[in-house]
């Protein structure tokens, strides 16, 4: 008897110290409105030097006090701080190692906080340690007080045991992520609401997806769904509207251009989807009252992509590209230059092509020879759009192959997006992946 109690003794204590190594995972807030699981013991192109080397400063990350044996979390809150979670074997020499780097610790309601470049601030208990940030050095106060907050929960105020947070643990990937599609870039929400019931909030589609690096791509191999049993019902519906992608487009992608979206639809399938879509159908505010581009969507049978060059407060960007069953609308065109709206007007630039121009907007667009719609803000954008290799070069050669075949795949280029002219919180979302995934050109959706 006395052997079987120790031998059930030694059970619960093992059990116990089983759902210990887990206890780092209650800094994460329950709140989180994106969640990224990175197991970089089992990634190929990160490795831990290039994930954390550059957020410490420190040269050792063996001897740090970091269990790098247990996975990282990247996460944002509901209030947008952008986090990183990893687990602490040893508190008192993850301190020395931050230290032996410079740096002054101090202590905060029971906890140890330090910054990096004046923007990050990490903070460790015996068992968590967070990274969070950026903030102003005016801020980071306030932010101490948070991450103090996260850093003394128990599990039932923590990400543990949410729907967001088993959704990502039944993704078989080194790193995987599950996020609110409000979580995103406004930039980019648009193709991930697609299919959803007009008027959807944001919060309520998610994407869970794998994530790997290769070649400076960022690739997320995922799908969009909902909690609400209404809203994802929709999307699954949607995403029977998509066909392999031949990939005629892929390579009429300036590599100055932004974002890019490619698929192969049926028009008269896929204009439901577009025109529910809040975020499309602002791109397209402005051509709208005077093409009539839902009849031109209609006849697209085929290839079809959406490449948005750059993003502009007052004038459309737009270069849409399709092969076309038919060209039927072009006998509409006659009306459309009569029923013009003021201060706007139709004209011509070649057999089967036109373009509307008013204060604000310049979009040609027309038929080739050949079947195809072109469109853009200038002739040269229009005549680019389905021609492969124009204008200043195709985005890179090796995502071609990458990306025939599949059914939606939206390709953001992040030198274009965090360059001169984008917005600061674009430019901020580029600077805060490159410690985490080191240089990446490009993020490649792709819809399961």
């Amino acid at each position: 008897m006395k052997r079987i109690g120790l031998l059930l003794a030694g059970a619960v204590t093992v059990l116990l110290s089983a759902c210990n190594h887990s206890d780092y995972l209650n800094a994460i807030p329950e709140d989180s409105k994106a969640l990224v699981a990175v197991d970089v013991a089992k990634m190929s192109g990160l490795s831990n030097p290039v994930l954390l080397k550059s957020v410490l400063h420190v040269s050792d990350l063996d001897k740090s006090g970091l269990d790098l044996s247990r996975k990282i979390y990247l996460f944002e809150d509901a209030v947008g701080n952008l986090g990183l979670c990893a687990s602490v074997s040893d508190a008192g020499r993850l301190e020395k190692t931050l230290q032996a780097s410079g740096r002054e610790i101090k202590s905060k309601r029971g906890f140890h906080f330090t910054t990096v470049n004046d923007s990050w601030i990490i903070g460790f208990s015996d068992q968590s340690m967070l990274v969070m940030g950026p903030v102003t050095i005016d801020a980071q106060a306030e932010l101490q007080n948070r991450m103090a907050q996260y850093l003394k929960q128990d599990e039932g105020s923590s990400v543990r045991g949410t729907p967001l947070f088993d959704r990502l643990d039944s993704i078989s990937s080194p790193m995987a992520m599950v996020t609110q599609v409000e979580a995103l870039p406004e930039k980019l929400v648009a193709p991930f609401t697609l299919g959803a019931p007009k008027n959807t909030d944001p919060s309520e589609v998610y994407i869970a997806a794998g994530m790997s690096i290769s070649k400076r791509h960022l690739w997320i191999d995922g799908e969009t769904f909902s909690f609400n049993r209404k809203v994802n019902e929709a999307l699954q519906q949607a995403a029977k509207v998509y066909r392999p992608i031949k990939g005629r487009y892929v390579r009429t992608m300036d590599q100055s251009a932004q974002i890019g979206i490619f698929m192969n639809v049926a028009g008269e399938q896929f204009l439901p989807l577009m025109k529910n879509n809040a975020g499309l159908q602002a791109l397209l505010t402005g051509i709208n009252a005077a093409i009539d581009m839902d009849n031109i969507i209609r006849s697209v049978d085929g290839d079809m992509a959406i490449v948005v060059p750059s993003f502009s407060n007052d004038r459309l960007q737009l270069s849409m590209a399709a092969q076309l069953a038919n060209s039927k609308w072009l006998a509409d065109v006659d009306y459309w230059k009569q029923s013009c709206p003021a201060g706007g007007r139709i004209g011509d630039w070649g057999q089967n092509r036109f373009f509307y121009q008013d204060s604000h907007t310049a979009f040609y667009f027309g038929v080739s020879e050949d079947g195809q719609f072109m469109s853009g803000s200038s002739k040269e954008a229009a005549l680019a759009s389905i021609a492969a290799g124009a204008g200043k070069g195709a985005a890179d050669p090796s995502l071609h192959q990458m990306i025939a075949g599949q059914r939606m795949v939206l390709l953001a280029n992040l030198k274009a997006l965090a360059g001169e002219g984008s917005s600061g919180a674009m430019t901020q979302v580029c600077e805060m992946m490159r410690p985490f995934f080191g240089d990446v050109d490009y993020v490649v959706y792709r819809m399961k």
